[in-house]
């Protein structure tokens, strides 16, 4: 028995030895960011893109890998998708209205955001004219940016008295949209609305809010 315990002792010394002998003459590599290594409020402050770069492995001198496949059919995985086209705008020119012809194209001041706590996930706040004046509207990805669905807020009106006591307020238009997410995951959208007045239309009114939403899941909603 003590034969075999002082056999047992030199062959773990022995793998020690060579360890450590190996392990000295291992040239030392720069190692990416990995965030379940490090605090939980590192990983919350650090900015989504900050965190895809440092976790980059080192260059190998190969050539930049090039973009994937686009596939039109969203990252949603809606179970009753059964369109593979996406559209975030129309693919057709107005010709009713000569002065507007492609107004319905149209789409400006945007703006993205990255999830800190996931990379994947990207929104997108853009004015879109589809319905023939501005409106607040969103795209979002939930793979990196392969692929996108678009998603309309409830801008059309707004409820809870605000106007007069008046149970809705309905908007002509909207627009000046923002994104942004917080060191948790939480994304706000921000979107002006409000009412063109007598100058465009025969409606007098003048009024115009600035409404925060905020989506506690994947942007989705």
């Amino acid at each position: 028995m003590r034969k075999f315990l002082l056999l047992l002792a030199v062959s773990v010394l022995g793998a020690a030895v060579v360890f450590a002998v190996g392990a000295a003459t291992r040239p030392s590599t720069a190692q990416g960011y990995d965030p379940t290594l490090g605090p939980e409020i590192q990983e919350r402050i650090l900015d989504g893109y900050a965190t895809l770069e440092l976790s980059q492995s080192e260059p190998t001198g190969k050539s930049e890998q090039q973009p994937t496949t686009y596939f039109t059919r969203g990252s949603d995985a809606c179970p009753n998708n059964i369109s593979s086209n996406i559209k975030v705008n129309q693919n057709c020119l107005n010709l009713s209205d000569s002065d507007l012809q492609g107004r319905a194209q149209a789409q400006n001041e945007t703006s993205i955001t990255v999830d800190p706590n996931n990379t994947n996930h990207l929104l997108a706040s853009s004015n879109d004219y589809r319905r023939g004046d501005g409106g607040c509207y969103g795209e979002y990805s939930l793979d990196g940016g392969r692929t996108w669905n678009d998603t309309t807020l409830p801008n059309g009106f707004v409820r809870g008295g605000a106007f007069g006591g008046n149970a809705r307020q309905y908007f002509q238009a909207s627009g000046d949209p923002s994104v942004a997410y917080d060191t948790k995951g939480n994304v706000y959208y921000t979107c002006q609305m409000f009412q063109r007045g007598i100058g465009t239309t025969p409606n007098h009114d003048l009024s115009s809010a600035v409404y925060v939403f905020r989506s506690t899941g994947t942007s989705r909603t």
